[in-house]
């Protein structure tokens, strides 16, 4: 068993490697390809990855992240970036993955953190804490090899019914995004919808880029009498899993059912195209009206700082999150409040 660690695009030989790896992975995502290296939206320091090996010099699993000196981080409980081959050892493979990651974090390493969609019992075996996401940490995954009509049928009835009346209505076009006018649109509503969120837009330049990798990302838009006034995001692995990345709409439309009809659509999509899986990336109301099944990422984390800082941490976070969330509503706003001073 031997391990390989790259913190640049792969080159001609390890690409062609690493995507036989992802045709024979189990759950295989957007963030576990080499496209990850360039990809405009990853945050929070040098991004690397770590491929094992078997005796054959097949790889066994890729795991990415980012290397911020002390930490290393891969992924989130929403969005995994680690997976395996079918049929790996997995006993050998957790080893070979641990031995990497600490070189790849060298003198300096204090935590490692990262997830997956299936559970490793031999992580817990080699002194990672491990924890299953509860709650808003969930998603939704549809399983596309039942093809979109049965898919459809195990939509909530009010989404069926919502979507049908939206198409008999015919007011509403879903299609491709195709051009960079069109982009530049649809960031016209990116940043209006972050405004009224009280987020930072991502910038033009930033929606470019993914816009420009057409084998690993996809956008639709809802037109309505030549205005877009919705667009989805999608990432993706080839033939692996299609993840729902993110929505932007104007309130204003909403009445038509924009997005509905943008997630009918993109699932015919990918049932189509070959994917096996289709991740909604969350698992609130209007996610489940998709139907599916809820899935919960298994989270493993190695806290090596002295007195297990980054734990500690970490639970008064947790504890502080909770506490806010059991107030009653005139208390938060006043939370609120006197946060925005500070």
């Amino acid at each position: 068993m031997s391990y390989q660690i790259l913190t640049e695009y792969p080159n001609e030989k390890t690409l062609a490697e690493w995507n036989d790896f992802l045709g024979n992975a189990e759950f295989p995502t957007h963030y576990a390809t080499p496209n990850f290296f360039v990809d405009p939206f990853i945050r929070g320091g040098e991004k690397f990855a770590v491929l094992t090996r078997d005796e054959t010099g097949k790889i066994t699993a890729v795991l990415t992240g980012t290397d911020d000196g002390v930490k290393l981080n891969s992924g989130f409980a929403v969005r995994p970036q680690t997976c395996f081959r079918r049929g790996a050892d997995l006993s050998k493979t957790a080893r070979n993955l641990l031995v990497g990651l600490r070189e790849k974090g060298g003198a300096h390493l204090e935590y490692i953190n990262f997830y997956t969609w299936q559970p490793v019992a031999e992580f817990e075996k080699i002194g990672f804490q491990t924890e299953v996401a509860s709650g808003a940490e969930k998603i939704m995954m549809l399983d596309l090899a039942i093809g979109a009509d049965e898919i459809f049928k195990g939509f909530s009835q009010t989404r069926r019914n919502e979507i049908r009346k939206s198409i008999k209505q015919n007011r509403v076009q879903i299609k491709e995004l195709e051009t960079e006018a069109e982009l530049a649109e649809l960031y016209e509503i990116h940043v209006e919808w972050n405004r009224r969120k009280g987020n930072q837009p991502d910038t033009f330049e930033q929606m470019k880029l993914a816009f420009a990798q057409k084998e690993h990302r996809k956008i639709f838009i809802a037109v309505h009498e030549g205005k877009i006034i919705a667009g989805s995001y999608y990432r993706f692995c080839k033939n692996g899993i299609v993840e729902y990345a993110a929505n932007n709409s104007l309130v204003e439309f909403q009445k038509l059912r924009p997005n509905d009809l943008i997630g009918w659509h993109s699932i015919q999509w990918a049932c189509e195209a070959g994917f096996t899986h289709y991740s909604m990336g969350g698992s609130h109301l209007f996610l489940r009206r998709f139907g599916g099944e809820e899935w919960a990422a298994h989270r493993y984390k190695l806290d090596r700082s002295f007195l297990k800082m980054h734990n500690l941490r970490e639970n008064i976070q947790n504890f502080s999150v909770k506490t806010y969330q059991r107030l009653p509503i005139s208390l938060k706003n006043k939370v609120k409040q006197i946060a925005g001073k500070i």
